[in-house]
């Protein structure tokens, strides 16, 4: 992942209000599990184990959730270039000058999306695509989540909030603030 770009995650509204009787402000993202699970991940066996713990990323929150995923697909094409590789799953921009991606992982034998995620390259300040994203979220009522579980609504004013705190905005604006995170 390049470092200006910030990852989204893109959920369902309607079972986050069920299981918590409202939008939270925040879902736990268990880190520390998520790292041991990436060192005992075997890109050799082409298969990515279920997760042995909860959290925001690995529950299952599009289980039930009726989709079409033909149409989805579609609207995703309208938005950004479908990838050659990952068996047309996968988005991003072609030979831009902007680095944005999108990829669903959709559940064929359940009939469910898995995960679903896309990466805006900060560095566009014409905000074609986080627009256009954001206005297929709110169309589908769906909300957004950055990698530390912040919820918020599909609207610019919001996701900026969210972008203000990420290190990709931190790499954009401070550089050197940045590196200093590093060492």
């Amino acid at each position: 992942m390049a470092i200006n770009q910030f990852l989204t995650f893109v959920l369902p509204k309607k079972p986050i209000e069920e299981k918590y009787g409202g939008i939270p402000k925040q879902l736990e993202i268990k880190l520390a599990e998520w790292e041991k699970y990436w060192e005992n991940y075997d890109m050799e066996l082409n298969d990515e184990p279920e997760p042995e713990f909860k959290d925001a990323i690995s529950t299952k929150w599009w289980k039930g959730i009726e989709i079409d995923i033909v149409e989805l697909r579609k609207d995703i094409d309208k938005i950004i270039t479908r990838a050659e590789w990952n068996g047309g799953t996968s988005w991003k921009t072609g030979k831009a000058e902007f680095d944005h991606d999108l990829s669903i992982d959709f559940n064929d034998k359940e009939n469910y999306i898995e995960d679903f995620r896309f990466r805006t390259d900060l560095t566009d300040s014409t905000l074609i695509f986080i627009k256009s994203m954001l206005d297929l979220c709110e169309k589908n009522e769906w909300i957004l989540m950055d990698d530390k579980g912040n919820l918020c609504e599909p609207k610019i004013q919001n996701l900026v909030e969210l972008i203000k705190e990420s290190r990709a905005h931190l790499f954009i604006t401070n550089p050197d603030q940045f590196y200093d995170t590093l060492k």
